[in-house]
């Protein structure tokens, strides 16, 4: 018996506690614009992270839902950054979405860069020569002088310099596809004449930017534009 008590009170305050949070559950509204804009956003994703209850902006940026002092109200949209606001008073309120910073790629002519090595490398292949450079160890034991003749004529030699300077036009043009002067300008006030100094102390590498997204690129150059504004090299003209 004490037990059902226990269980029908617990029930009962539970109920009380239900319907008082719901009677304090008030219409949260407002408006929403672009950053630093009248521009107003219309459809936006407007969800309430306690109640899980969502709606969406009207086409004049206006929205409506119910919330409670404390909720956590979180709006998205396509091409806009996720933004948060915790209800204070229920009053409207005003409510700035800053768009993404969308970096478009260079188109480089990879495809006919790639052509042009492979052009390159298949010469030196005609004249027996491996482009790559790599020792034929087994005719070190089976043939020497095949071994002495393949790996140490002018023509090897050149192959292999050939081949790393296809490497590394293939990585600056991997590079330069998302860190360039377009990419650079649109996050940072960076002035033209800067960018060849910003550049030549701040390009980052493949391995960087294979494994960067977006937004890392962008935390990077603004990082980098920082560390750039408060060093001498932004004064150096770069030397050769």
């Amino acid at each position: 018996m004490a037990i059902n008590r226990i269980l029908l009170f617990c029930i009962v305050t539970l109920c009380i506690f239900n319907k008082a949070g719901a009677q304090t559950a008030k219409l949260q509204q407002g408006l929403l614009l672009k950053s630093n804009t009248n521009i107003r956003l219309g459809n936006v994703t407007v969800l309430n992270r306690r109640s899980l209850s969502n709606a969406r902006s009207s086409m004049f940026g206006v929205f409506g839902i119910l919330a409670q002092p404390g909720d956590t109200l979180e709006f998205k949209s396509d091409n806009y950054q996720a933004t948060n606001f915790v209800v204070t008073d229920l009053t409207d309120k005003v409510i700035f979405m800053a768009p993404v910073i969308q970096l478009e790629e260079v188109v480089i002519k990879e495809n006919s860069i790639k052509s042009e090595i492979k052009e390159a490398q298949n010469g030196y292949r005609r004249k027996s020569v491996f482009y790559t450079g790599t020792p034929h160890y087994y005719y070190l034991f089976l043939k020497p002088m095949t071994f002495i003749y393949e790996n140490f004529k002018s023509e090897v030699k050149d192959a292999r310099r050939f081949n790393r300077y296809a490497k590394r036009e293939l990585a600056s043009y991997k590079v330069a596809e998302r860190f360039n002067d377009g990419a650079i300008k649109r996050i940072v006030p960076i002035k033209d004449a800067e960018l060849e100094n910003f550049k030549s102390t701040y390009t980052p590498t493949l391995n960087q930017i294979n494994t960067w997204n977006d937004y890392d690129l962008i935390n990077y150059i603004k990082n980098a534009y920082i560390d750039f504004e408060k060093s001498d090299i932004k004064h150096n003209e770069v030397t050769f």
